[in-house]
Parts: C-alpha cells; structure tokens; sequence
C-alpha cells in the first residue's frame, strides 16, 4: 500500500522536474513558462531589499510580507518557485490529515490528498511561481486547528490568511460557530473558545496593518485591501458581472451605477451567510460552498481563483455519495462552460472581434453550470459518514 511519505516524494519529484522544466523552457522559448506575476513578485523583493518600497513596482497589489518572503529570489531565482511548490505540497499534508483526523481510512484520505498532489493544475500553477499556494496552506492549517479545538492556532491561521487575500474573512463565522457549538467543552455562542480565536484573529491584524502601514503607508493598505475591492476587469474576467461592468465603466458616475456595483456584493454576501448558518457543523462542505459561490459571484474571476476551492473539494471526497460517471460529468461540465468563455474571449482578446454579448452569454452558462455543480455537491454530501473501509 502507498504511504504518504511516498505519494509526498512523488509530488516532489514532480514539482522539481517542472521547476527545472520552466528554466529550460524560459530560456529558449519566446512564450514562457513563468508566470508574469512571478517577474512582479521579484521585482518588488528586489525594491525592498534596496530599502524601498514594494509599491514602488506598478500591479504589485499584495502584502509586503510576500516580497519580504522573496528576498533569495535575488540568488536563486527559482526560489520563490520552490517556496511555492513546498506550500503546495504543505496543502496535501494538511488534506491528509484533516480526513484522516475526521474518521476516514488512510486509503481514503490518501486519494483525498492526492487529488490535489498528483493535479497537473495545482502542481503546473505553483511551478510557473503563483504564490496561491501560500493562501491554501495558511487556509487549511486554520481549518485543520478548529476541528483539534485549537482555537489560537485557528485564529491566526485565518487572520494571516485574510492579510494575504481579503476574501477568507469569510470563513471567520462557520469557524467561530463551529468553535461555538462543535467542539468539545461548553456549548455556547461565546466562550473561553471563541474568545481566543477572536483574539488572536484580531491581533495578527493588528499587528500586521500597523508594521506595514507605519512602513509602507496608505499605498499598502490601498494596493494590499482597497484596490481589491473597487477592482474591475472588463476583459478577462469570467463574471457574470462582466458585460455590465464593461458597458458602465466609462459612464458617469451615478448613483445608480454605485449602487449596481454595490448590489454586486449582495449575493455573495448572502449566500455565505445562509451557508454559515446551515451548514457550520461540516466546516468542510461550508467551506468549500462558501469559496465555489464567493468565486462565482466576484466582479472579478480569473482562472487562479478557481484554486481557492480547487484545494477544499479533495475534502469532499470520501463524503460524497456519488458515482464516478457521475463525478466525472460534472468535471466535464465545469470544463466545457470554461471552455465556451475561453472560446469567446479568444474572439475577443487575439481576433479583435465584437464578441462581447456573446462572452456574457458564456459567463451566465458557466454560472449556471456552476450552480448545478453547487446543487450536486449539497444532495450528494446529505447524511453520509467518514468512509472508514480500506
């Protein structure tokens, strides 16, 4: 049988030969392999390592913590790659441990954990230098201290979660609710629990928005927080928002078209909310609910934001009652509403064709496609227990 330090070595394996791969690659090819992000990242480490300020590099819209994290980049370039892929291969530890300490069988959360090990996706967008996996690492590490009833550990998981992307703050209520009524101890809305987990969150926020805004000033707190909340991308962008943000980002403003883009927020906000409160006992499956309709309903959503709950769906596996033709048309279905967006946004980007309705009406099909997939994993994960054969 594979063992986990096994299936962990596989990973690696496969991780170093892509690195060694895109420097191959990056050197005799006019098309790289890097991610153009990965040039943004050095680039900022290298300003503060000469005493400057990250912001100092136009589109670094991140927390100085990342161009801090970066600074070998300036020895080794590839090292930020080899930072990325070791939190990549942090994520499928933590997966495995997280099912493995729910109850599941070790063949069970094995499979689970190589979902996400053994994906040409997770494994290609680390290799290229995306910094994703970082988030995913400090997501499941908060994850996995609730279900220990470690609630310190979880709160500043989450909270330096939610300084490296905003959108995890979403996870602070089924996590608080979970603390609150699931663990073991007293049950009750607030306790000895809840109040360390409020604590901590609130004190690594502290701490890093007053360091880096004592530094940096309000250029981090706008490119860090601000820009990501008034953002609009009107031509990569798989939202179903698109066509309206696109066709009002020259207009005056009004107040009509700030409460538009306000309303924007109404179903995500909604939908995590109703998601918390009904589904807080199975952090797991609240989780990833939260992040697949959070991503869904963005004003903006580009393909990197798939990983938010491209990291969170291994942990589904062993409680879903569904069948492998079953599973495997939905990941079909996913792909092929993908795919007629990418189709038309070629049209679009590379064609120079006035495809714009037709790319919404790819973005509303990839909604609903979406919502289906949504409502498959909700019955699906009705009333079944940790599978516990080998």
């Amino acid at each position: 049988m594979v063992t986990l330090p096994q299936l962990l070595s596989v990973s690696l394996l496969l991780r170093l030969g892509l690195v060694l791969y895109g420097e191959i690659h990056d050197q005799h090819s006019l098309l790289k392999y890097t991610d153009v992000d990965y040039k943004v990242f050095s680039d900022a480490a290298r300003h503060v390592r000469a005493g400057g300020s990250p912001y100092q590099r136009l589109t670094y819209r991140y927390t100085p913590l990342l161009a801090i994290l970066l600074q070998p980049n300036s020895l080794l370039p590839c090292f930020g790659k080899l930072l990325f892929s070791t939190a990549d291969l942090c994520i499928g530890y933590l997966l495995y441990k997280i099912l493995s300490s729910s109850g599941n069988s070790h063949r069970a959360s094995l499979t689970g954990a190589s979902l996400w090990l053994l994906n040409p996706i997770s494994a290609g967008v680390s290799t290229r230098g995306n910094a994703e996996s970082l988030l995913g690492c400090v997501v499941l590490c908060a994850l996995y201290a609730v279900k220990q009833n470690r609630p310190v550990a979880a709160g500043v998981a989450l909270s330096l979660a939610a300084h490296l992307k905003i959108y995890p703050i979403i996870y602070s209520l089924p996590l608080y609710l979970y603390l609150a009524y699931c663990s073991p101890g007293h049950h009750s809305f607030f306790n000895s629990r809840t109040a360390r987990f409020v604590i901590s969150f609130l004190t690594v926020q502290v701490l890093f928005l007053s360091l880096f805004y004592c530094i940096y000033g309000y250029d981090f707190v706008f490119e860090t927080y601000l820009y990501h909340i008034v953002r609009t991308d009107t031509r990569h962008n798989f939202s179903p928002y698109f066509y309206l943000l696109y066709l009002t980002k020259y207009a005056p403003s009004t107040l009509l078209s700030s409460l538009l883009r306000f309303l924007c927020f109404l179903p995500q906000a909604l939908l995590s909310l109703l998601f918390s409160l009904k589904y807080y006992t199975s952090p797991e499956l609240c989780l990833t609910l939260q992040t697949v309709t959070f991503v869904m309903f963005n004003k903006v959503s580009t393909s990197q934001y798939f990983l938010w709950y491209l990291w969170l769906l291994p942990l589904l596996y062993p409680r879903l009652e569904m069948g492998v033709v079953k599973a495997v048309s939905l990941v079909g279905v996913w792909f092929a509403g993908q795919g007629l967006w990418l189709w038309t946004g070629y049209l679009v980007e590379f064609e120079c064709k006035n495809c714009f309705l037709a790319m919404h009406g790819a973005g509303i099909f990839f909604l609903l496609s979406q919502c289906y997939i949504v409502c498959c994993l909700i019955v699906s994960s009705r009333n079944v227990s940790p599978r516990k054969t080998e």
